[in-house]
């Protein structure tokens, strides 16, 4: 080479290059210590702030101890955000498939849940702590009420097991069914609630149906809050939602017919 000749280019690297880098699920490491993490955070310092404040105590640990890690995890272990927390956007079918499923299988759940409770019911203590927290004094209140255990649960839990989870299982288990039942088995078990655990479990197994028919954490998002919002109106209404009517056989057929619609709705919308 000559004095006057210039040092040959490196090749560029083609497009895209480091998106490829990027991961599309983390692994079996990594997984262990978000869900470790966010079971450590809240369990003590969530629990400490929800002693201080209830509702303002849940809202951070949400955000913060259950979402958090998820969200951070991305950016830690060099994952793809965009395949790990599917954001989007559902058709209208899948959306209306899954409110209508949801209102389903959230009538069955709830009579399941009140024929569990006459085998194996919850403590009188506790029963009475829940319908303390649930107690609300007026519609501003009660709004706050459905915002703080309805909406922001659903959001923040969904990212955490359907989105960061989920896509982990399925890859290590290479199997999306494999994937979403363990993740149900997390889910209901994270929960530390041995007389919520089938219905729990149930949910989960819904939940990750949805996220993996649909290719997006918006469905089991809505499907979540819904689910929330439903119980705790029910809950205020003085258990009519399991009386007679509703534990009756055609309540209990609407109830499943519901489910079908809805699942069948979303599997075509998916197709």
């Amino acid at each position: 080479m000559s004095d006057g000749d210039a040092p040959p280019l490196a090749p560029a690297p083609p497009p895209g290059a480091s998106a490829r880098r990027l991961r599309r699920a983390p692994e079996q490491r990594e997984m262990a210590l978000i869900l470790g993490l966010a079971f450590f955070l809240n369990l003590f310092p969530g629990s400490l702030l929800q002693w201080l404040h209830f509702r303002w105590g849940l809202l951070l640990t949400q955000t913060l101890f259950i979402a958090g890690p998820a969200v951070l995890a991305i950016r830690w272990f060099y994952l793809d955000g965009r395949v790990v927390l599917r954001l989007r956007r559902p058709s209208l079918a899948a959306l209306g498939g899954t409110a209508l499923a949801t209102a389903g299988l959230n009538h069955l759940l709830n009579l399941a849940g009140a024929w569990q409770d006459r085998v194996f019911p919850m403590p009188e203590a506790l029963r009475v702590l829940w319908e303390g927290l649930l107690a609300y004094h007026g519609p501003r209140d009660f709004a706050l009420l459905i915002l703080l255990f309805g909406v922001v649960p659903a959001i923040c839990e969904e990212i955490l097991f359907r989105g960061f989870l989920q896509a982990g299982f399925v890859q290590v288990l290479e199997s999306p069914a494999k994937g979403i039942a363990l993740t149900a088995l997390v889910f209901a078990g994270f929960h530390l609630d041995p007389w919520r655990f089938p219905t729990l479990l149930v949910l989960s197994l819904f939940l990750g149906y949805l996220a993996h028919a649909t290719g997006s954490l918006a469905p089991p998002i809505l499907a979540h809050a819904l689910n929330n919002v439903m119980s705790i109106s029910l809950a205020d209404a003085s258990g009519q939602g399991s009386g007679a009517l509703g534990a009756s056989a055609p309540g209990i057929l609407g109830a499943l017919v519901l489910c079908a619609a809805g699942m069948l709705l979303v599997r075509r919308s998916a197709a």
